[in-house]
C-alpha cells in the first residue's frame, strides 16, 4: 500500500509495558534523538503509574523495518526533578509547545475519591536535552503541583459563561467534593467549594497561539457531550505554583455523545487547524467507579476517533465533529499521526499495551462551527 491509498485497516502491535497502562501519544521531533537511536519514527508515552519523572517511556520504530512487532522498541529514559520530586501521580496526557514536552496529570482522584493533590501537577522537560542514550542521560524535568488551582479556575470559569452539565449526583458529591473539603490539605480543601463538580483531564494539546486545550473526560455536557476547555496562563504554573491559569473559553462537540451514552474526551492531538480526539466513557465500569454509580449510563460508550476545528471567529460554544475511526473497544487511550498522515493509537487491554496504526486518514473533511 502506497501513502497515498486511504483505508481503515488497524494495524496492530503488542508491546510490554507490564504493569503500566500507556495513555497518549506525542510524536518525537528531534531528528538528532531519532537518527542516533536509528529510529524512523517515535512517540513519548506517558504511564499512569508513579511519580511523572518516572512515567515516561519513547516507542521508538526502527529504520527502513516493517511494522512488525520487532521493529519496534521501547526505552524508558529517568529525569532529575529539583521540586516536588516523587510527589506526583497519574500522568494523563503529553503535548508540545516551543521544544517543551508537557505533561499533565489527570487533576482527578481514584475512582472512588478524592481529588487528590498528587494528581494536579504539570511538568515539562526540553526534548533537545536529550541524547541518543536516553537510558544514561537524565536532563532537567521541571514540576508543579497547583494545589487544584486548575481546578477552582475551570469549575469557577463553567459557573461564570460554562455549558449546563451533567451533575455530579450524591455519590461523587460526597466522595470527590466534600470528602476532599473534610479530609484534603488544608490549602487545597480550601479551593473546593460546595457545588463544584471534579475535574478529569485526559487529553491536552496546544493550539497554535499557545492556548492549552484541556480535553476534559468529565463533566460533559448536560445533553452528554465532551468538553474542550481552552486556558491561558500555564506556563507560569510552573514559575510559580501559587499562579493560577486563565479559562478563557469552553467548547462542546455537539454530535459526539448522547443522553443515553455521554460521552467524555480521551485524548487531544492537534494536526495543523485540525483537532483530533479520542472520545469514550466517562470512566471504566466494574471497577467501583463513583461517577458510574451515579450515572450508570456514562460506561456505555465506546471510543471513536473524530476531528474538527475550533474556529477563530467565535468566543467558544458549540462545534461538530467528523468520525475518522470507530472502535470495538472502550480503553482507547492516545492517539498522534506522523509526516505521512498516518494515525496511531494506543490501547490497554487485558494487561497488555498494544499500538494500532491506521493505513491513512478518512477521506472527510473537517467541520467548522454548526
Amino acid at each position: 500500500m502506497t501513502t497515498g491509498e486511504r483505508s481503515h485497516a488497524l494495524h496492530t502491535v503488542e508491546l510490554d509495558l507490564h504493569p503500566n497502562e500507556a495513555s497518549d501519544l506525542l510524536p518525537v521531533e528531534s531528528d538528532e534523538l531519532l537518527r542516533v537511536r536509528g529510529w524512523d519514527l517515535a512517540f513519548w508515552t506517558v504511564l499512569d503509574e508513579g511519580c511523572v519523572e518516572d512515567s515516561l517511556a519513547v516507542i521508538g520504530h526502527t529504520r527502513g523495518a516493517s511494522a512488525k512487532d520487532d521493529a519496534w522498541e521501547i526505552v524508558r529514559p529517568r529525569f532529575r526533578v529539583t521540586d516536588n520530586a516523587g510527589r506526583t501521580e497519574d500522568a494523563e496526557a503529553c503535548t508540545r509547545l516551543d521544544g517543551w514536552v508537557y505533561l499533565v496529570g489527570s487533576h482527578y482522584g481514584s475512582k472512588g475519591g478524592p481529588l487528590e493533590t498528587e494528581r494536579a501537577f504539570l511538568a515539562r522537560f526540553h526534548e533537545s536535552d536529550l541524547a541518543g542514550d536516553l537510558e544514561g542521560s537524565r536532563p532537567e524535568m521541571q514540576v508543579a503541583r497547583n494545589k487544584l488551582r486548575l481546578h477552582r479556575a475551570v469549575n469557577d470559569a463553567l459557573r461564570a459563561f460554562g455549558p449546563p452539565l451533567l451533575a455530579p449526583g450524591p455519590t461523587v458529591r460526597e466522595r470527590f467534593i466534600e470528602r476532599t473539603r473534610r479530609d484534603g490539605p488544608r490549602g487545597a480543601a480550601r479551593r473546593i467549594n460546595d457545588g463544584d463538580v471534579p475535574i478529569n483531564v485526559e487529553g491536552a494539546t496546544f493550539d497554535a497561539h499557545g492556548s492549552l486545550l484541556l480535553g476534559l473526560r468529565y463533566p460533559v455536557s448536560a445533553d452528554g457531550h465532551p468538553i474542550v476547555a481552552e486556558l491561558a496562563g500555564v506556563e507560569a504554573m510552573l514559575d510559580d505554583e501559587r499562579a493560577a491559569p486563565v479559562v478563557r473559553r469552553f467548547w462542546v462537540i455537539e454530535n459526539v455523545g448522547s443522553g443515553d451514552a455521554p460521552t467524555g474526551f480521551r485524548a487531544l492531538h492537534r494536526r495543523g487547524d485540525e483537532l483530533h480526539a479520542i472520545s469514550g466513557s466517562l470512566d471504566a465500569s466494574g471497577k467501583g467507579s463513583a461517577l458510574l454509580e451515579d450515572h450508570p449510563e456514562g460506561g456505555r460508550a465506546q471510543s471513536s476517533h473524530h476531528r474538527f476545528v475550533l474556529p477563530s471567529d467565535r468566543d467558544g460554544g458549540s462545534v461538530e465533529a467528523d468520525l475518522v475511526q470507530a472502535f470495538d473497544l472502550h480503553n482507547v487511550e492516545g492517539l498522534a499521526s506522523d509526516a505521512q498522515r498516518y494515525f496511531y493509537y494506543v490501547t490497554d487491554e487485558d494487561d497488555r499495551v498494544r499500538v494500532r496504526y491506521m493505513r491513512g486518514e478518512a477521506p472527510v473533511p473537517a467541520r467548522g462551527a454548526v
